[in-house]
């Protein structure tokens, strides 16, 4: 069965744009996610141009080491030339055929962070390691795309009034090649999560961020697949929300019921609740964590614990979902303000 993995949507938005429009801090920005559970090895792998500065690119990469030896981080900066984009000093993107496949490659150091400095608090400069990866990338997924999901009964909120972008789709993906760490170069075979966000976005923190939830899992036996989104205000509005369903090639939108919001910072052990309503019912799923990454939003995603004044986290988790006895391999991503947890996440007067 032949499956339209754009959704209807323009190749022209799978690209990146060829000159800046003249908006005011316009930003392009895509991200890969990836995590291999039998290497232990997940990756945050994140190219995005500077606000206000369109030629200039950011390489921001987190990677989780096996084995629980914590992780490495970095952060470059480049002017990079147009036929490298979308690149950085050391990440580069290659999109080979749109909707469909991409290649990811990076090769530098990154700051080492211990398990025990992450717990401890935020991590500082110290020794870095080699970090390398060659990767093909299949998209597994129709495109999930925000402005559209809002629109329809199953949605919330819009795509409009969101300050870190005005457009913005995901995929859920299957990545093969190699990684190079300190201990040498192993194969890697993992799955994950691409978005792609184009528009105006603050260089600090977007006005009224109360925090989010980001799902996908991939069920490789069968090819199902399912995943939410879910943003909401720090009076615990949802400014935008919707989720999908993949099974047996049809792509369906679902309306999100539970979405495990970040209420603690956990290492291991949490149980992520989701449910979806879709026409096949309603999916309950128990989500177990392998992987746990903490970041400071207030410090500019630096790795690590940080409880000061709001206390605003972004955690990264990765790990496995059993669907009707098959696993599957999840991305997770949260937010919030630890310190002054809005209320439960809730929609406006007119149930929107």
């Amino acid at each position: 069965m032949h499956t339209d993995l754009s959704a209807g949507l323009p190749d022209e938005r799978d690209f990146i744009v060829a000159e800046c429009p003249d908006v005011p801090m316009w930003s392009e920005n895509l991200l890969f996610a990836l995590y291999d559970p039998d290497q232990d090895v997940g990756m945050w792998l994140h190219l995005g141009t500077v606000p206000g500065d369109w030629t200039m690119w950011e390489d921001s990469v987190f990677v989780m080491l096996p084995g629980h030896d914590g992780a490495l981080s970095l952060k470059g900066y480049h002017r990079t030339a147009p036929e490298r984009r979308p690149a950085g000093p050391g990440l580069e993107f290659r999109q080979i055929e749109p909707w469909k496949r991409w290649h990811v490659a990076f090769d530098g150091f990154g700051l080492h962070v211990s398990e025990a400095h992450m717990l401890a608090g935020t991590g500082r400069d110290g020794p870095t390691r080699r970090f390398a990866v060659d990767l093909d990338v299949e998209c597994v997924t129709p495109a999930w795309d925000a402005r559209t999901a809002t629109q329809l009964a199953s949605g919330a909120g819009d795509m409009e009034s969101q300050d870190w972008a005005h457009e913005h789709y995901e995929q859920l993906l299957h990545a093969t090649g190699t990684v190079t760490l300190d201990s040498g170069t192993v194969p890697f075979s993992g799955y994950g999560w691409r978005d792609h966000s184009r528009g105006p976005r603050p260089r600090g923190l977007p006005k009224g961020w109360g925090g989010h939830v980001i799902l996908g899992c991939v069920y490789p036996e069968s090819g199902r697949a399912w995943g939410l989104s879910r943003y909401y205000t720090e009076d615990g509005l949802i400014t935008l929300e919707g989720g999908y369903v993949f099974v047996d090639g049809n792509f369906e939108h679902a309306k999100v019921v539970t979405a495990p919001r970040l209420v603690d910072l956990t290492y291991e052990g949490e149980v992520l609740p989701v449910a979806l309503e879709w026409s096949g019912g309603t999916l309950e799923l128990e989500l177990q964590f392998d992987r746990a990454l903490w970041t400071s939003m207030q410090r500019g995603l630096s790795i690590g614990k940080d409880l000061e004044d709001s206390g605003l986290m972004y955690v990264l988790n990765y790990g496995r979902c059993d669907w009707d006895g098959e696993t599957g391999y999840f991305y997770c991503e949260r937010s919030d303000h630890l310190n002054a947890l809005a209320p439960d996440a809730h929609y406006g007067a007119d149930g929107s």
